[in-house]
């Protein structure tokens, strides 16, 4: 029964770990302006959810809720991601105690030039 209890714990303990090499990989792609919807999509639940509160919660976060997931524990700290709550848009990353500060690439403009005329339908 000991052995069946060590086996179980070695495998979930090994679970953890892999997916806490994972968040931090993910981290790295994240981008600020990304949707708070497309960043739980990406890293799937957070570990921890901190909501702005008067007086408890660091004044920075005013109007923003953070989300945190576990790192290795060779990592100097856990991912940190806040959301801003007016837009639902990330506004701040830090993976493993680095910030992340790209943001999404700018969405392609449309031409304002006219459509090209095809020489054959001229014709």
């Amino acid at each position: 029964m000991k052995k069946i209890a060590v086996v179980l714990l070695t495998l979930a303990a090994g679970a953890c770990s892999r997916r806490e090499a994972r968040n931090y990989h993910r981290c790295l792609s994240l981008r600020v302006g990304m949707t708070k919807e497309e960043l739980l999509h990406f890293m799937g639940p957070p570990d921890d959810v901190e909501p702005f509160v008067e007086g408890r919660t660091p004044d920075y976060l005013r109007g923003r809720t953070a989300y945190e997931w576990n790192n290795p524990p060779e990592m100097p700290s856990p991912d940190h991601v806040s959301v801003q709550d007016s837009n639902g848009h990330v506004e701040s990353i830090r993976c493993g105690g680095v910030d992340i500060v790209s943001s999404l690439p700018p969405t392609p403009r449309t031409s304002l030039a006219p459509p090209a005329v095809s020489t054959s339908a001229a014709r």
